[in-house]
């Protein structure tokens, strides 16, 4: 009996912040499963920033189970996350997308890891990935990198799951700092936290990461022009490679920016492809080219995307 006072007492506190924006038709499918991983959490918020839609009042009949917070102006997608960090009175913090589904019994896996003593600062998991309607339950999308990572160079280049997959100790984000502004800025601060803590990674699905074309992701590739997403990307990886501990791993991180570059623009060309804006898909392909010196990678894609194409229409 005392041992099991001694754990209860020991038990590290855990808060799920939900920042939202516009998301009344998924957020009774968020929170719903949210609260069914409730005995796990210590403190559940909702942080709505300003929607012009139903998503505040919905949230608010899952009260008093769910802490709502509105906003008193739009903060922006990354101030809405710092906000999550500054509601946060636990000692885990894990930020999760209003539009994503939490998987039963997914906090379980997290706490077999934040309630024993470790230097682990970032815990990620895999997830089930859905698009458009069109699911993929059955099959989880393995991150690969099963166990712990040291912090440093091994842990930074870890690849992670979706963001709401992502737990973080609350003490690193005091200790480091809060989210940059980026439509990526997730990518980043993993990077950063991974540079002074270890990483652990679930070899266990915990969420069900959905992605619509209406999405902050797939929006962020089409609603801005093509040199504004390279200069967030641009400012992104110079904050990632100051994370670095010598000039020997900056190096390597540039030339494998090099390398991956082609890759990471294909996404803006289809996606404006999709969306018929011709000039960010000519300025996407004279980025590959000119930037990178793609154009064999950037051919393979076109070559290899047309083939799928075909053999969908056959």
């Amino acid at each position: 009996e005392l041992f099991s006072l001694f754990k209860i007492m020991s038990r590290s506190t855990l808060t799920v912040a939900i920042p939202s924006y516009n998301k009344a038709p998924y957020i009774r499918r968020c929170l719903d499963s949210v609260l069914k991983n409730a005995s796990d959490i210590d403190q559940i918020i909702l942080i709505d920033n300003c929607s012009s839609d139903e998503t505040f009042t919905i949230a608010q009949e899952y009260e008093p189970h769910v802490t709502c917070v509105r906003n008193e102006e739009n903060v922006g997608m990354t101030g809405n996350f710092n906000r999550c960090i500054e509601l946060c009175e636990t000692d885990w913090l894990m930020i999760f997308h209003a539009d994503d589904e939490m998987c039963v019994d997914a906090i379980k896996h997290y706490r077999a890891v934040i309630d024993e003593p470790s230097n682990v600062g970032i815990i990620h998991a895999d997830c089930y990935f859905t698009q458009e309607g069109v699911s993929n339950a059955n099959t989880p999308v393995a991150r690969g990198t099963y166990g712990l990572f040291k912090a440093g160079k091994e842990a930074m280049s870890c690849p992670y799951g979706a963001c709401s997959s992502v737990m973080v100790r609350n003490e690193a984000y005091t200790q480091l700092g809060t989210f940059i502004e980026s439509m990526s800025t997730d990518v980043e601060m993993w990077a950063r936290i991974a540079s002074r803590y270890d990483v652990y990674s679930l070899d266990v699905p915990t969420v069900f990461y959905h992605v619509s074309s209406a999405s902050t992701g797939p929006q962020s590739l089409v609603n801005r022009s093509v040199a504004e997403i390279k200069a967030d990307w641009d400012n992104l990886n110079n904050h990632i490679l100051s994370s670095f501990h010598s000039d020997t791993e900056r190096e390597a991180y540039r030339a494998h920016l090099y390398t991956t570059g082609p890759d990471n623009y294909w996404p803006v060309i289809t996606a404006n492809i999709r969306a018929r804006n011709w000039r960010n898909v000519l300025a996407a392909g004279s980025v590959i080219i000119i930037e990178y010196r793609g154009t064999l990678p950037l051919i393979r894609r076109i070559i290899s995307s047309g083939t799928r194409m075909l053999r969908s229409l056959l």
